[in-house]
């Protein structure tokens, strides 16, 4: 199970975009609920990669020109915030990374979170 791992560093984010606090709290690992969903982590030697593919999903269904700034990753499901967003608990962008016909929406980090939970 991950405990903690590190956000994407605010010069790489969107202008007024900030992390949920729910977010930021489960990064430093004092969220206790759990879920099968692995964060991504700006500290993995992945996550630079990560960080550039996100422009390649623009032609996904429904995703367009958003900004997508990665959330997580559960096999071949990813998880993005709506970098567009600027209310403090954005949207949550779910594709389906070997089918651009699949994706959904979110409408904030919190309903995402809640249906990620093994509760």
């Amino acid at each position: 199970m991950q405990k903690t791992f590190k956000p994407y560093s605010a010069d790489l984010l969107p202008n007024n975009f900030s992390y949920p606090q729910r977010y930021i709290d489960i990064s430093n690992g004092t969220e206790k609920k759990q879920t099968i969903w692995m964060f991504e982590d700006a500290n993995n030697p992945r996550a630079e990669l990560t960080w550039q593919l996100r422009n390649n999903y623009k032609k996904w269904k429904n995703i367009g020109d958003r900004q997508l700034i990665p959330l997580a990753k559960l096999n071949d499901w990813a998880a993005f915030f709506d970098g567009d967003c600027v209310t403090g608990n954005p949207k949550v962008i779910v594709i389906d990374l070997g089918n651009e016909q699949i994706s959904y929406e979110e409408e904030d980090f919190d309903a995402w979170y809640e249906k990620a939970c093994m509760d």
